[in-house]
C-alpha cells in the first residue's frame, strides 16, 4: 500500500477515470458472472468420478464461498469454503481439500502455459524474466505429476503410508487410512483422459475470459494495448496475487496491476485507476451474488466465520503447528 500511494497523485487518477468509454463496462459484471459458472462447471467436473453434483447446487455454493473467502481472513475464508461444500454437498473435507489443490494447480498451469504460448507471439517486456516463469512453473508442473502418477497407483499411496503409520496404533492407522482413501478419491477424474482434457480445457477458458475482461477495460481507458499484452498482464497479476495480504487484497492488487502496466508505458496515476476499476468489477459480483445466495440458503457470515475459525483452531496445536491428530478428527 506505501508503494502504491505514498506518491497519490489524486487528480491523476480522477482525470484517468474521468476519461473512460462507460459502454466497455456494461460487459464485465456478466464476464465475471460467466467466469465463476466455467470454474463451477470444472468443479463439477473433478467431483463427477465420485458424485454427480447439479451445477444449480454448485453454482451459489462457490459464489459463497468466494464471499467467504474474500471477507474473512485468508486461512478462515478458505477453511469456511471447505467446510460449505462439504456441507452442503455431502462430501468428505479430505476430499475437498484434495479438489481445491487440484483446482490451484490446474489454474498455475493455465496460467504458465498461456504466458509460455504468449511469448511465441509477443516480445514479453524485460522486467519479466523467463526464469521467473519457470521458477513458477516447475513446482506446479511437478506436483502434479507426481498426484497424476499416484492417482494411477492405490498401491503405492498404501505402501507409503503402511510405512509412515508402521508404528502407530490399529484405530490410528485405520483413520489415516480413510484420509488416505478420501485424498485419493479427490484424485480420480486424473484417471479419466477425458475429465482431464475437459478440466484442461476450462482452466484455460477460465482465464483466457478474464483477459478479455482486462482487454475490455483496457480499450475503456483507451491504453495503448493490444489483446495478447492484456493476457500478459492478467497472468502476471494473478502470479503475484498468489499471497492475499489483506482483505479484499487491498493493496496487493493496486500495487500486481500497477508493476504489471508501467513495463507497458502506463503511468502510475492511470495505472492506478486501472487497478481500481478491475478490483471493484471482479470482487463485487462474488460479494453480491455471495451475500445473496448466502442468505437464500439461511447461512450468514457469523455461521461460516465460526466454522471457518472452529477449522482454523482445531488444525493448529499450542505451539503453532498443525495438530495431525485433530486433523485427522475433522473427518468426522
Amino acid at each position: 500500500m506505501i508503494y502504491c500511494f505514498y506518491d497519490f497523485d489524486f487528480h491523476g487518477v480522477l482525470a484517468a477515470l474521468s476519461a473512460i468509454k462507460i459502454g466497455y463496462l456494461i460487459p464485465l459484471l456478466f464476464l465475471e458472472c460467466a467466469i465463476v459458472f466455467i470454474r463451477t462447471t470444472r468443479l463439477k467436473i473433478i467431483f463427477d468420478p465420485v458424485k454427480n453434483i447439479k451445477l444449480s447446487i454448485l453454482y451459489p455454493i462457490y459464489f459463497v464461498g468466494m464471499m467467504a473467502n474474500l471477507l474473512m481472513p485468508y486461512l478462515t475464508g478458505q477453511v469456511a469454503r471447505l467446510y460449505l461444500i462439504s456441507k452442503k454437498a455431502q462430501l468428505k473435507k479430505t476430499f475437498v481439500f484434495t479438489t481445491t489443490v487440484l483446482e490451484v494447480l490446474f489454474d498455475g498451469m493455465a496460467l504458465i502455459g498461456t504466458i509460455i504460448l504468449i511469448s511465441i507471439f509477443v516480445v514479453i517486456p524485460d522486467e519479466f524474466k523467463a526464469w521467473h516463469f519457470i521458477a513458477l512453473g516447475a513446482p506446479i508442473l511437478i506436483l502434479t505429476a507426481s498426484l497424476f502418477v499416484l492417482s494411477r497407483s492405490h498401491g503405492l499411496s498404501h505402501r507409503i503410508i503402511e510405512k509412515l503409520t508402521a508404528h502407530l496404533p490399529p484405530p490410528a492407522k485405520k483413520k489415516i487410512d480413510d484420509i488416505r482413501y478420501s485424498f485419493m478419491s479427490g484424485l480420480g477424474f486424473l484417471r479419466s483422459t477425458r475429465h482431464l482434457f475437459v478440466v484442461s480445457a476450462l482452466s484455460m477458458l477460465s482465464w483466457l475470459m478474464q483477459a478479455v475482461m482486462v482487454y475490455l477495460l483496457i480499450q475503456a481507458f483507451r491504453f495503448p494495448i493490444g489483446v495478447m499484452e492484456a493476457v500478459i498482464i492478467t497472468v502476471v497479476v494473478t502470479i503475484l496475487m498468489t499471497v492475499v495480504l489483506a482483505p479484499w487484497n487491498i493493496g496487493t492488487f493496486q500495487g500486481a496491476t500497477v508493476a504489471t502496466m508501467q513495463p507497458f508505458g502506463i503511468n502510475k496515476p492511470e495505472a492506478l485507476a486501472f487497478s481500481f476499476l478491475l478490483h471493484i468489477f471482479v470482487y463485487l459480483p462474488p460479494v453480491i451474488l455471495g451475500t445473496f445466495f448466502s442468505f437464500k440458503e439461511g447461512l450468514t457470515m457469523k455461521e461460516l466465520r465460526g466454522e471457518g475459525e472452529k477449522g482454523v483452531e482445531g488444525m493448529i496445536d499450542a505451539n503453532g503447528m498443525v495438530d495431525e491428530k485433530k486433523l485427522m478428527q475433522t473427518e468426522d
